[in-house]
């Protein structure tokens, strides 16, 4: 079978310090837009705090490309790993919101070396005829830390209190240094790029542009507002067979199912886009995604919505595998200019989000939104892949 692959050491050693990693941003996501009253935020320090981390890193990723050509990826990849880990406990123990936005930021920092030395990793590691399959190993293997920081977080919040858990997060994100230090051993650093494609890549409009819209809809759009438009419609808690469930944890268990599906599926729709091609690949899965969206627009039932969201997340976890490919083939510069893209596009998607809640829109106008975004990215990936695929 075509994913029967296993994916290489250093591709599950760098996934794996890189989900640790992911436990305190994560967990804000899933906790901070239901109980930043108890901390004293307001709604718009709300959103600076979980989009300023993406903002800064419009400025930082291209840093971060600039470094790891000149710098040991190793040493780079331990001090964002221990930068990251130290932010987290930041989040646990100071409410304040100058210093929560200074964290954010150094987050944000930290992250752009984080990923850019990763994805690296996967590219230096793996052939060209298997990039698909082991970029979607190191997605999948990854986003558990994105499972457990929603999840787990959420349920820790309402056990034992935002700052506990917060701090506990931050203790075991150290736990991702020594593997990321493995991740690199005896890996030699090579410059990995198509012919002629690795200095413009800036100006390929297109592949930004796809990159925008995944980073838009599926990490800003739909992940900033779930929770408050729960807490809006359920309360603070709903009662489930005699079971009560607080809104926090309910929404860390819907957002955590975004990343299970991409551990499950991102390997199989990685090996899937190996087989029929990257341009084929990125017109499915932005088309698919698309519909599932538009459709669940109109749809009144919640099994059937629930269903539809779970297809979109699908479709979102194969774009990101078959545009991450293809900017990792064409080189670290591809790559720092892609990402920087997708953050552009997670970092404006809360804010449109919380503007259409603001202005008292019905909420499903976000799917609207979410599926018109979609689809003009289906149209605009059958330029990027005729031209260079």
């Amino acid at each position: 079978m075509i994913w029967s692959m296993r994916p290489s050491r250093p591709v599950v050693l760098v996934a794996l310090a890189t989900a640790f990693s992911l436990l305190g941003d994560q967990t804000l996501y899933s906790v901070l837009p239901t109980c930043y009253t108890e901390l004293g935020l307001m709604p718009y320090q709300v959103g600076l705090i979980l989009s300023v981390n993406r903002w800064i890193r419009l400025l930082t990723n291209h840093l971060a490309e600039r470094l790891c050509r000149r710098y040991s990826l190793t040493l780079l990849l331990m001090l964002s790993l221990t930068l990251g880990a130290a932010t987290t406990v930041v989040y646990g123990t100071v409410s304040l919101f100058s210093i929560l936005l200074g964290a954010r930021i150094l987050w944000g920092l930290s992250w752009s070396f984080i990923r850019q030395v990763g994805l690296m990793t996967v590219v230096e590691s793996a052939p060209e005829d298997t990039i698909g399959r082991m970029m979607g190993f190191y997605n999948g293997i990854h986003r558990l830390g994105s499972v457990a920081g929603n999840l787990a977080g959420a349920v820790g919040y309402d056990l034992i209190g935002f700052a506990l858990t917060l701090t506990i997060f931050g203790g075991l994100s150290l736990m991702g240094v020594p593997l990321g230090i493995l991740s690199r051993w005896r890996l030699p650093h090579v410059a990995r790029g198509l012919p002629g494609l690795e200095a413009p890549a800036w100006r390929d409009v297109g592949l930004l542009a796809c990159g925008f819209v995944v980073g838009c809809v599926g990490a800003g759009l739909m992940m900033s507002t779930l929770g408050m438009v729960l807490k809006a419609s359920l309360g603070n808690s709903l009662t489930v067979g005699g079971l009560v469930i607080g809104v926090a944890t309910l929404n860390g268990m819907l957002l955590a199912s975004r990343w299970v599906t991409d551990s499950l599926c991102a390997p199989v729709l990685g090996a899937l886009s190996d087989r029929i091609g990257r341009r084929r690949g990125a017109l499915l899965f932005f088309g698919l995604g698309s519909l599932a969206l538009l459709t669940a627009s109109r749809m009144p039932e919640t099994a059937p919505l629930v269903v539809l969201v779970l297809v979109f997340f699908a479709c979102g976890v194969g774009a990101t595998v078959v545009m991450v490919s293809e900017a990792g083939l064409r080189g670290a510069r591809a790559v720092a200019s892609y990402v920087t893209a997708s953050d552009m596009g997670s970092a404006a998607g809360p804010m449109l989000g919380w503007m259409t809640l603001q202005l008292y829109l019905p909420t499903h106008l976000i799917f609207v939104i979410g599926g018109g975004l979609y689809g003009i990215a289906a149209l605009v990936s059958l330029r990027v892949f005729r031209k260079h695929g």
